[in-house]
C-alpha cells in the first residue's frame, strides 16, 4: 500500500515544485536551476546518510520520516497562506479538503510504520512521527508570515527528491520476500486511496 501511496505522491510533488522548471526549457533561470539542483540533494542526502548511518530498522524508519516531514514543511507554508486568505472552514467544499488532507496523512504514517520491527518502542515511533510531523507545524506560520511562496516550490522540489529515497528504500523492503497477491492488492489500494484523496483535495462545491 507505502508504493502505491508514494508512486503518485512523488508525481503530485513534481507537479506542486513545477515540474523542477521543465516548462522553462532551456532559459537556466536561477528558479529552474534551484529546484533541480534541490531535487538531486533531496535523493542525494538522504541516500548517502542512509548508508552511513546504522542499518537498524528505526533508523531507516527515522529517514523515511524526515523526507516526508521534509514535504511537509513545504505544506505547512500552503496551509498557512490559506489561513491568510481567510478560508472559512464552515464552507463544505473546505471540511471535504480536510478529508482529503487526513487521508493523505494516514498514508504518510502507515508509509514510515512498515520500516519499524513488529514490537517497536513507543520513544522510537514518537520520534518517528515528530519528524514527520513537526515540519508541518512549522511552515504554517511561515505561510501566514506571507513568506516567498517559491519557497514552498523548493521544498516540494527536495520533497520530491526524497521521495524517490523512499520509493527505493519500499522497494527493497518488498524485495526482501517473494511478492503475491496481496503486494499487488496492497499497492492498488494504496495508490487508489491517494487518487481519491486528489480528487477531493480539487473538488470545489458551489
Amino acid at each position: 500500500m507505502a508504493l502505491g501511496f508514494m508512486m503518485i505522491f512523488f508525481t503530485d510533488l513534481i507537479g506542486d515544485s513545477g515540474g523542477l522548471g521543465e516548462s522553462l526549457g532551456l532559459t537556466m533561470s536561477p528558479t529552474q536551476i534551484t529546484l533541480a539542483a534541490l531535487f538531486v540533494l533531496g535523493f542525494g542526502v538522504f541516500m548517502m546518510s542512509s548508508l552511513k548511518g546504522t542499518a537498524s530498522p528505526s533508523s531507516t524508519a527515522y529517514f523515511v520520516a524526515a523526507a516526508i516531514g521534509l514535504h511537509a514543511l513545504g505544506e505547512g507554508i500552503v496551509v498557512g497562506s490559506n489561513f491568510v486568505g481567510q478560508m472559512q472552514i464552515e464552507e463544505l467544499s473546505t471540511v471535504i479538503q480536510g478529508l482529503s488532507f487526513a487521508m493523505h496523512k494516514f498514508l504518510e504514517g502507515f508509509t514510515i510504520s512498515i520500516f519499524f520491527p513488529s514490537n517497536p518502542r513507543l520513544r522510537n515511533v514518537l520520534v518517528a512521527a515528530l519528524l514527520g510531523g513537526i515540519p508541518l507545524l512549522i511552515g504554517i506560520p511561515l505561510g501566514i508570515l506571507a513568506y516567498p511562496f517559491i519557497l514552498a516550490n523548493f521544498l516540494f522540489a527536495a520533497g520530491a527528491g526524497a521521495a524517490v529515497f523512499v520509493i527505493l528504500k519500499i522497494t527493497l523492503l518488498i524485495g526482501q520476500n517473494k511478492p503475491d497477491i496481496t503486494t499487488i492488492l496492497g499497492f492498488l489500494v494504496g495508490f487508489l486511496i491517494v487518487y481519491v484523496a486528489a480528487l477531493i483535495h480539487f473538488t470545489v462545491l458551489p
